[in-house]
């Protein structure tokens, strides 16, 4: 039997993570729904503005002003449009498979 190492724990937990934000987007979109509306997939950038509109903009002048603006531009544009179910199934996916493997 394999022991378990520290950077497993770690990639089962990150996988935990993205389970539950991906579980949480998905139910987010799924609400209209419940109105009697259409579901539609909302996009990270949309649902993140609703939750905490003062840390998107301080995210993005903090990246423009001091690192480096094109990875605002069109980096984090970019992934603030994709559905957010998307962005964090992806990564839960990779953590859970690298968290499965055996060496």
């Amino acid at each position: 039997m394999q022991k378990e190492t520290a950077a497993m724990r770690l990639s089962r937990l990150a996988a935990l993570i993205f389970i539950l934000l991906a579980l949480a987007a998905g139910l987010y979109d799924l609400s209209p729904a419940f109105d009697g509306e259409a579901p539609r997939l909302h996009g990270l950038g949309e649902i993140w503005f609703a939750l905490s509109p003062g840390s998107l903009n301080l995210l993005q002048a903090v990246t423009q002003r001091y690192l480096w603006p094109p990875l605002w531009d069109p980096g984090m544009t970019w992934l603030l449009v994709q559905p957010a179910l998307a962005v964090f199934a992806l990564p839960a996916a990779f953590f859970a498979l690298i968290s499965a493997m055996k060496r």
